[in-house]
């Protein structure tokens, strides 16, 4: 079988098999059947082009489920994003949560020499109680330091994809190399990251947090604990232990599924960050909700606690705030 994984990348060894829809946000909102991954991979067997199904390829939230799923081992988080390279290429009028064009404002930081770094991301980065937190349980300023380069405007042209300057990504990448550990709290870049940072090792925020002692026995039995869906399924098959491991220890309720694959409320995608109702994200996180019985939702992705706040009347907090 992982023979076959490696060899099958294409959507040309996709069999219409269908499991990807089990964990697909999209399609669970919409049971739209050409919205999905599935319906996309017959359309381009059977001839169709990329203008044609450009409305699937917008609609995927890139959240990562489908990949660790797919019984023939189809890399389908990059095919996505090859087609909306391809996309791009022919269309002249983009969505319009595509973002703006960045600035080269982050080129030409200081490199930093601590050995880890702290990537907070947009959303961290602007919540100053909370990111204050996360350092604080990650050792302070003397075992961590916050980079001054996060890649904010690699991680969305990325994931629309539109191209970036090769200049920008070595700027990015140079700040980046004499740190050894690398907690990235924005996972579409954990794929990406790992490409081009091969020696580093890549944790996302909620591993990293659950790894220091004071958090070690949380959350618990009451708790539905919210797992950043892509960086989990970017590094799947070895983070799908570390969580079953946390179940077991708190007995908490999580986001996973039976295939162990995170259930996503598409809130940290390009159009949840845009427009969250439109995105589908409040019914994510119902469907998430849906039957279990919580008192408090934890989150390690502050993008994913204002969905569930409008979900429902439950109070949400983040892991870095989990014991205050």
């Amino acid at each position: 079988m992982r023979g076959k994984r490696r060899e099958k990348k294409g959507y040309e060894s996709c069999s219409g098999c269908g499991v990807c829809l089990l964990s697909c946000p999209v399609w669970h909102r919409t049971q739209a059947m050409s919205l999905t991954r599935k319906a996309r991979a017959r359309a381009i067997q059977g001839g169709a082009t990329f203008e044609e199904i450009a409305g699937a390829i917008d609609a995927c939230l890139l959240c990562g489920a489908c990949e660790p799923a797919c019984p023939e081992g189809i890399e389908l988080a990059g095919l996505n994003i090859h087609q909306r390279q391809e996309l791009n290429r022919q269309r002249t009028q983009y969505p319009r949560w595509y973002p703006d064009r960045p600035s080269a404002k982050n080129a030409g930081v200081s490199v930093p020499k601590a050995t880890s770094l702290l990537l907070a991301g947009e959303l961290l980065s602007g919540d100053s109680r909370v990111c204050g937190a996360v350092m604080e349980l990650l050792g302070g300023s003397s075992k961590i330091t916050l980079a001054p380069d996060d890649g904010q405007d690699v991680a969305k042209m990325t994931e629309a994809g539109l191209p970036v300057a090769p200049e920008r990504i070595e700027s990015f990448i140079s700040s980046l190399r004499p740190a050894r550990t690398l907690v990235v709290a924005e996972g579409w870049l954990h794929r990406q990251l790992r490409d081009w940072l091969p020696g580093a090792q890549i944790l996302g925020l909620g591993e990293s947090l659950l790894s220091s002692k004071s958090l070690r026995s949380l959350p618990g039995p009451d708790d539905l604990y919210i797992i950043e869906s892509r960086g989990y399924h970017a590094d799947h098959k070895r983070l799908v232990l570390f969580y079953d491991r946390l179940r077991r220890r708190t007995s908490c309720q999580t986001n996973l599924d039976l295939q162990r694959t995170a259930f996503s409320t598409g809130a940290s995608s390009l159009q949840g960050r845009k427009d969250m109702v439109a995105a589908g994200c409040i019914d994510n996180a119902k469907r998430i909700l849906k039957g279990k019985k919580v008192r408090r939702v934890v989150v390690e992705d502050l993008a994913d606690a204002e969905a569930f706040r409008l979900a429902a009347d439950i109070p949400v907090t983040h892991l870095a705030l989990i014991d205050k």
